[in-house]
């Protein structure tokens, strides 16, 4: 009875919703413009569209007015100098500018009545020529141009709660040539269309109704009979378990031999080997999909003639399809061979239940994952909201969804866990190899500030280091406590799952290759900030873990040791332009972050509920926010701050529910490390967190594809049951 009662439910706000979106809606109230053109008038009334050729404007001398609109003249000195100011009066409520905005640096204040226009951005200390407070707006918006020139937008200046008189001061700087300003209009903008958001909020409410009740509907419903068959004989295929680790090693290779040769056949055929190893062991499709993790930003799979597809999409997407086909053929999960002597492979008993936090964080990233979809109708770009709803937010709620299904319901669930995690490091070390060649070859490099910056096939060096300081603080703590650990293991055998191990000496390797490209992308972020914060946190876990052993603790002086090595390594550069300025912050990078959030906090307040959108940040910062005094940098995508972040994309709402996702995976590191008598791969995925965290505070640290999953594969791995944690 509830269950169809959430499916009648579901179908109707799925119809509502887009019904709404059907009938038309806009990004946030936006106005369109006028329906007349502008008319030359003597005085500024309700309803009136003024060209700017009308007297009722009184401009600052050297202005060129037309009725196409005016023009500001060059000052003597640009930088310390408006190009022309004009003052007018009106009566009315509302106060909207036709702006000529496009691919050229000028910007605008304005006052109503000695006061900022409320309608446009403030930001303290951001005066006008005057020293006086004013509403402040660019006309740097390189989207708007078009071939002819910039683009003309009706822009709503103030909105006054009388009729007035108002008096309007306009000072504008640089522009000339451009012809900045065509017209103004009172009371005279059509109605704003309806905001869409609320139709994706009753959406996303249908979906999860439809999502609860679709299942229990169908609950106890029996396959059919040739269904049940096929998954017998499957089933009962001793080869295709067997050798299902040489099958997704030979479909990896071929993989990679399509891309390089960019042959969509051999593509689709290792792909092919690649979902057969995958639908007796899950574990393979997500290794391989870890493996290839670094390369997704310049590498595509070629599928299909003429068409190369990303590996994310392919490895989340192509993985939820695995899984809706294994669930089809198996029920709950793969049948034990003590099902099959039983008979009992129509009903399969259901898997290991998930970790209780796991169920925590099921349930925050499908918040995330929901208000994010409504946050990206609220925004003003949706096909851009939208791509990055998918491409971060969405592809790491399925990978959730893939990993722990791989993880709660494995035959072997400590050889899976291990097998993710081996094959997460050994992507990052055949991507620092590839790093560490060009660096030698003196290819691909970024030459800047009097350094050579390794980036791989990252478009940035930065991307590069975000990566790898996840990769080596876990890679290190293998490496450092690992021999520890797996004598222990030794010791107390059997009372323990048999498990291949792994000598320590090879994560040594590993982390010796993935520190040395890490070093070499010289990112000021990961050197000063995610490496020590990783080292302190080692050392300090070391510290306790190697007591509660009752074992010498020599392996931190090794961790020392290697810390000093890797900044004796960099000394040499610390005398280049890179890392001169490192801690001036009146001018440089330091100078142009703090200019940065300024501009970001002043958008967060001015967004509080909904932020400005999923990859909207670009636009409203450069469209709106940022400061003169920034010009140099206008096109940032994200506010190089992790807080600020999540509140200017997602609104406080995404702010506290990014925040509760990494206090609880946090809290299960935490658990896991303190509890767990195998806490070793716990205490690295505690220091790449903190990593994350600390290099996030100065950059990007989730809302990149490849960064979104790993924090999934990090908090979810830490909270896995203690028999399977142990590395």
């Amino acid at each position: 009875m509830r269950s169809g009662f959430a499916l009648l439910m579901g179908t109707l706000l799925l119809a509502a919703g887009a019904t709404w979106l059907w009938l038309g809606s806009g990004p946030a109230g936006e106005s369109s413009a006028p329906a007349s053109a502008p008319q030359s008038v003597d005085r500024l009334n309700p309803g009136d569209i003024a060209s700017m050729d009308s007297s009722v404007f009184d401009y600052s001398p050297g202005w060129r007015v037309s009725a196409e609109g005016a023009d500001p003249s060059e000052p003597a000195d640009p930088w310390t100098q408006p190009a022309g100011t004009l003052t007018f009066a009106y009566r009315g409520r509302e106060l909207a500018l036709a702006l000529a905005e496009g691919d050229y640096w000028a910007y605008l204040y304005v006052t109503v009545d000695g006061e900022p226009a409320n309608g446009l951005i403030h930001v303290r200390g951001n005066v006008d020529g005057q020293g006086d407070p004013a509403g402040y707006k660019t006309a740097y918006a390189p989207d708007l141009a078009t071939k002819a020139g910039p683009g003309v937008v009706w822009r709503t200046l103030h909105r006054a709660a009388d009729d007035g008189p108002h008096q309007v001061r306009i000072e504008f700087w640089r522009g000339w040539g451009q012809t900045p300003l065509r017209g103004v209009a009172i009371d005279a903008l059509p109605a704003p269309a309806p905001r869409r958001w609320p139709a994706a909020a009753l959406m996303v409410i249908g979906f999860w109704l439809l999502a609860w009740g679709v299942p229990e509907t169908l609950r106890g419903r029996q396959r059919p009979a040739w269904l049940r068959s096929l998954s017998y004989r499957l089933a009962l295929s001793p080869r295709l378990a067997t050798y299902a680790p040489v099958t997704a090693t030979a479909a990896v290779i071929i993989l990679g031999a399509s891309v390089w040769l960019d042959l969509w056949w051999l593509g689709l055929a290792g792909l092919g080997l690649l979902a057969l190893a995958a639908l007796a062991r899950p574990a393979l499709w997500i290794g391989a999909l870890l493996f290839a993790l670094p390369f997704y930003f310049s590498q595509t799979l070629p599928l299909l003639p003429g068409r190369a597809f990303s590996i994310i999409d392919v490895g989340v997407f192509g993985g939820a399809a695995l899984l809706i086909g294994r669930k089809l053929l198996f029920g709950p999960r793969w049948p034990t061979q003590d099902d099959l002597r039983a008979g009992d492979t129509h009903n399969p008993r259901e898997g290991t239940a998930p970790h209780r936090t796991w169920t925590l964080l099921n349930w925050l990233l499908a918040a995330i994952v929901s208000w994010a979809l409504i946050s990206a109708f609220a925004a003003d770009y949706l096909v851009v909201a939208l791509h990055e709803w998918r491409t971060i937010f969405l592809n790491a709620g399925l990978f959730a969804i893939l990993l722990v299904d791989a993880l709660a319901n494995a035959r072997r669930p400590t050889a899976d866990a291990r097998l993710l995690v081996t094959a997460w490091l050994a992507g990052a070390t055949a991507v620092s190899l590839i790093a560490l060649w060009q660096f030698v070859s003196g290819s691909m490099l970024i030459t800047a500030e009097g350094v050579r910056r390794v980036r791989a096939f990252y478009g940035s060096p930065n991307n590069l280091a975000l990566y790898l300081e996840r990769t080596v603080a876990v890679t290190a703590a293998l490496a450092l406590f690992g021999r520890k650990d797996e004598a222990r293991k030794r010791r107390g055998r059997e009372e323990i799952e048999e498990i291949e191990e792994i000598g320590w000496g090879f994560w040594v390797i590993l982390l010796l290759i993935q520190l040395g490209a890490l070093l070499l992308t010289f990112s000021k972020g990961s050197i000063f900030l995610g490496l020590p914060a990783a080292l302190v946190t080692l050392w300090l876990g070391g510290y306790w873990l190697l007591g509660r052993w009752g074992e010498t603790r020599r392996a931190l002086w090794w961790l020392a040791g290697l810390t000093a090595l890797a900044f004796l390594a960099l000394a040499p550069f610390l005398g280049t332009e890179r890392f001169r300025g490192l801690l001036d912050f009146s001018q440089g990078t330091g100078f142009m972050r703090l200019q940065l959030w300024r501009s970001s906090w002043r958008m967060a307040l001015d967004h509080p509920l909904l932020g400005v959108g999923p990859d909207n940040f670009l636009y409203t910062y450069r469209n709106w926010y940022v400061l003169p005094a920034a010009w140099r940098e206008p096109n940032l995508n994200h506010p190089h701050n992790w807080l600020l972040d999540w509140w200017t994309r997602l609104g406080v709402v995404g702010l506290l529910l990014g925040a509760a996702f990494f206090a609880a995976g946090i809290a299960g590191l935490w658990r896991g490390f303190t509890r767990s008598p195998r806490p070793t791969l716990t205490l690295g995925l505690l220091a790449a967190t903190m990593a994350g965290l600390a290099h996030g505070l100065i950059d990007v640290s989730y809302a990149l594809p490849d960064l979104m999953i790993i924090w999934v594969l990090i908090f979810y791995l830490g909270v896995i049951r203690e028999d399977i944690i142990g590395m």
